[in-house]
C-alpha cells in the first residue's frame, strides 16, 4: 500500500475504533436515546459512519470494476474536494445524501460495528492494490462535490466522521 494511503487509513482505523467503543461503552440508555424524534441516537449515527463508509467502498468498488479509464486530476477537483471538507469543519448541520440518510429505529450495536469492520478489510483490499500512478485520477463520484482522487476520497471520510465528533459526545453524555 502507499505510504500516503497507509497513514490515511491507519487514521480511519483509528477513528473508527473510537467511535465503536464509545457507543459500546454507553448505557444502553443512552446508545438508543434520541434528543428528539428527528434527531438520531448515538447507536443511529453510528450506522450513519458505517454506511458512508460502505456506499464509499461499493462506489469505489464499482468505478474500479468499470473498464473505464479514470480522468486525470484536474483544478476543479482540488477546489471541490477542499470545499467539501471545509463545509464539514465548519459546525454547520447539512442533510445527508438520501443514500445514506435513511437509519433504522432500532440499531443492533454489535452487527454496525462488525459490519464496519468487514467494509474497512474492503477499503484496505482496494487501498492495498490501488496503483501508483493513479492516485492523482478521479475515482470516486461524492454526490455533493463530484468525482475526486483516492487520497482525497480517505480524507473526505476522516472530515466527515470528524464533523459528527461533537454530536455523538453530546448523545452518548
Amino acid at each position: 500500500m502507499h505510504t500516503q494511503l497507509l497513514s490515511s487509513f491507519e487514521k480511519l482505523e483509528k477513528q473508527r475504533e473510537e467511535f465503536s467503543q464509545w457507543v459500546e461503552k454507553a448505557p444502553p440508555q443512552a446508545q438508543h436515546r434520541q434528543p428528539s424524534a428527528d434527531q438520531w441516537s448515538g447507536a443511529q449515527l453510528l450506522y450513519h459512519l458505517a454506511k458512508v463508509d460502505e456506499m464509499v467502498v461499493l462506489g469505489l468498488e464499482k468505478r474500479l470494476a468499470s473498464s473505464k479509464p479514470l480522468k486525470s486530476r484536474k483544478l476543479g477537483t482540488r477546489v471541490r474536494s477542499f470545499l467539501l471538507n471545509l463545509f464539514l469543519r465548519l459546525p454547520i448541520k447539512f442533510k445527508a445524501p438520501a443514500a445514506v440518510r435513511e437509519v433504522p429505529e432500532q440499531v443492533v450495536i454489535a452487527e454496525v460495528i462488525q459490519n464496519w469492520k468487514q467494509t474497512r478489510h474492503r477499503l484496505q483490499a482496494i487501498l492495498s492494490s490501488f496503483p501508483e500512478d493513479q492516485l492523482q485520477k478521479e475515482v470516486f463520484f461524492h454526490p455533493r462535490s463530484g468525482m475526486i482522487t483516492l487520497p482525497q476520497t480517505l480524507r473526505f471520510i476522516y472530515e466527515h466522521h470528524e464533523h459528527h465528533r461533537r454530536q455523538m459526545h453530546r448523545l452518548l453524555s
